[in-house]
């Protein structure tokens, strides 16, 4: 090693020259650091800790991680989802939850039932991603990937519950996940849209329908309306409620590849008004 001449180095690996000139690659955990195990997909661990790449990882919880017996149960690398386990515990690593231990996981029995999901198992214990859930996984009826129907309760996002009728309970338009109604009240995720009227409440055809222009965002701003009310609608962060003057005459149209509510007297842009230009 004392002789080799590194040209690059990367997470796992380096690029090294010899005395004669030759390049070739030598190995972390087999040719130097030897206490360096790779764990697959970028995590590895030594007798120090866990690692995604160089970086340490599940630091919250390294006392508590028995890191001879610590490795990689499943990956989704596509969906940025990864398990682990030790003799005591379960871990996840995913985009929907921080880096986290499954609370209650027993790791002997532990099963992945659906990994795109985030759906698991352990004993009587099921769990979405980091959540252990209040019901069974079988027991849930998809409505869309944002509302779960579970006997006769409905959730949003698997974990809140809503007050709400659900026999009327229906997603109001496919291309909107977060906006639902029932008989009486209008839902935004899973809080209720005060004064919407579910009735009436509807998302602008010239903004929503299937002829409807191209404009930025167009995957998560809508506007919608109701016999009192206009709405900005973004489907992910919130929505605003528009008392505009002239409802009957709302519509939605597109400048500039930017989308607009409109009335007779204003633009509103994200639901914020604006003056109509001269």
């Amino acid at each position: 090693m004392k002789d080799l001449i590194i040209l690059d180095i990367f997470w796992d690996r380096r690029l090294v020259q010899d005395k004669t000139g030759k390049e070739f690659e030598i190995y972390r955990g087999k040719d130097y650091e030897l206490d360096w195990v790779n764990l697959g997909h970028g995590y590895a661990k030594n007798n120090s800790g866990v690692y995604l790449r160089d970086t340490p990882c599940f630091k919250p919880y390294h006392k508590q991680i028995d890191l001879a017996s610590f490795e990689m149960i499943q990956a989704n690398k596509s969906e940025n989802t990864f398990y682990f386990k030790d003799k005591h515990s379960v871990f996840i690593d995913s985009y929907m939850c921080p880096q986290a231990i499954l609370k209650n996981a027993d790791p002997s029995h532990f099963k992945i039932i659906n990994i795109d999901k985030g759906y698991t198992t352990s004993n009587t214990n099921n769990y979405w991603y980091d959540s252990e859930l209040p019901y069974k996984i079988a027991e849930i009826h998809p409505l869309n990937d944002s509302y779960q129907k579970v006997g006769n309760e409905i959730y949003f996002g698997h974990l809140k519950k809503l007050e709400c009728d659900h026999e009327t309970f229906q997603i109001i338009h496919e291309k909107v996940p977060t906006v639902a109604r029932d008989k009486n009240h209008v839902f935004y995720k899973a809080d209720i849209i005060e004064g919407a009227d579910p009735e009436t409440f509807h998302f602008l055809e010239t903004c929503i329908g299937k002829n409807a222009p191209y404009y930025l965002e167009n995957d998560i701003h809508f506007y919608a309306k109701d016999k009192q009310y206009a709405y900005f609608i973004n489907v992910p962060f919130g929505y605003k409620i528009i008392k505009t003057k002239d409802l009957d005459n709302f519509d939605f149209v597109v400048h500039n590849n930017i989308g607009y509510g409109r009335d007779a007297h204003y633009l509103y842009e994200k639901g914020k008004r604006k003056k109509l230009p001269k």
